[in-house]
């Protein structure tokens, strides 16, 4: 049997093999920054399953110890994966995501929030989503609330469901114009091509017209495809890049109904964020009567300002719902961390959705 001294010794040559494995470590890392620098130049992948596959094969032949083979394997396929998301993160750092296409709403506000950057479009919110929790982007940029027509559900959903932080909000004025070709005019239109949200947003517009109203994933889709259509009975309704991007004449201007018409986009990232002085929170509470009452309880007692929430139903449990909120709070502090933990005691399940900079609302 082992004494106290011998496992003290032990521990004390764990401790330094540690020392030196992280040296090592240090050592194999900058070894993969020239592989990086090497890729970028290239404009090589950053997966090599061939490459991949030769290593663990290789380092697992250096194993003498038949018992420690399979855990030995797991470590180093831990390696390069740790290898991978490192090389995501250097080579697609300056990538930017964003749903939709060139003269989107959602491409507009990420050029004005990334004009520097590398902007790449996705077809939809999910595969935004995926690209930032992959490394295929350092950020995405998605729409989350409009001032008339209120939240996008699908965009809360996914803040649920998947690994990814809020860092930034971006409010951005929106100017919904109807489009058709060139030599159409106001009276020919007969079908009307728009996000559903944009249909909405443009109501009183459209009331009391002969125009059919056909739902498009995007606004910049839709002026695109009627662009492509070259239809004088088709229009579009997008904002004025798109008009310019796809040869199209604004046959109507400013047709929200809201001229303060005004959509705030998010910015996701992988990594929790670092700053803010606001929280947004997202959880479930029991089935149970004044569950959500103790909740917005615990928040008043522990004197935070609850700015914001929103309930949305859960997909997969009919008629059971979750529920986002906004604090003023710093996500670091020793008075936010203490309400975390006493709301982690009344909420079903809990989880910070992001902390970000804003105006407080007597400033805006």
């Amino acid at each position: 049997m082992i004494n106290m001294d011998e496992l003290n010794k032990a521990r004390k040559r764990i401790n330094e093999i540690d020392h030196a494995m992280a040296e090592l470590f240090e050592r194999r890392m900058e070894a993969v920054e020239s592989v990086i620098a090497y890729k970028q130049a290239h404009n090589m992948a950053v997966l090599d399953s061939g490459r991949e596959q030769e290593v663990i094969q290789r380092n697992c032949a250096f194993i003498r110890q038949e018992r420690y083979l399979p855990y030995y394997e797991q470590m180093i396929k831990g390696m390069m994966h740790i290898s991978k998301e490192y090389q995501k993160a250097c080579i697609h750092h300056d990538t930017i995501a964003y749903a939709g296409t060139l003269g989107a709403f959602s491409h507009i506000a990420a050029k004005q929030l990334f004009p520097d950057s590398k902007l790449i479009h996705l077809p939809t919110f999910a595969q935004v989503v995926e690209a930032v929790e992959t490394g295929e982007a350092a950020y995405g940029v998605l729409p989350f609330e409009n001032s008339y027509t209120g939240e996008v559900g699908e965009n809360l959903d996914l803040i649920l469901s998947h690994n990814i932080y809020i860092h930034r909000m971006y409010d951005l004025k929106v100017e919904q114009h109807l489009m058709g070709i060139k030599g159409a005019q106001l009276s020919d239109i007969k079908q009307v091509y728009s996000k559903d949200q944009a249909i909405f947003q443009s109501r009183k517009f459209l009331e009391g017209r002969d125009m059919e109203l056909i739902p498009y994933p995007n606004t910049a889709l839709a002026a695109q495809y009627v662009a492509e259509m070259q239809d004088k009975h088709k229009a579009a309704i997008a904002a004025r890049e798109s008009a310019e991007l796809y040869g199209l004449s604004i046959l109507a201007e400013h047709i929200n109904t809201s001229w303060d018409n005004t959509t705030r986009f998010i910015v996701i990232g992988k990594q929790p964020p670092k700053t803010g002085n606001r929280v947004a929170l997202v959880f479930t509470t029991p089935h149970v009567s004044g569950a959500l009452a103790k909740v917005m309880a615990c928040i008043g007692e522990y004197g935070f300002n609850m700015e914001s929430i929103h309930s949305r139903s859960i997909k997969e449990e009919p008629f059971a719902y979750y529920f986002y909120v906004e604090l003023v709070a710093h996500l670091h502090s020793k008075e936010f961390s203490a309400l975390y933990e006493a709301l982690k005691q009344v909420c079903k399940s809990i989880k910070i959705a992001g902390s970000y900079e804003m105006e407080s609302r007597e400033n805006r």
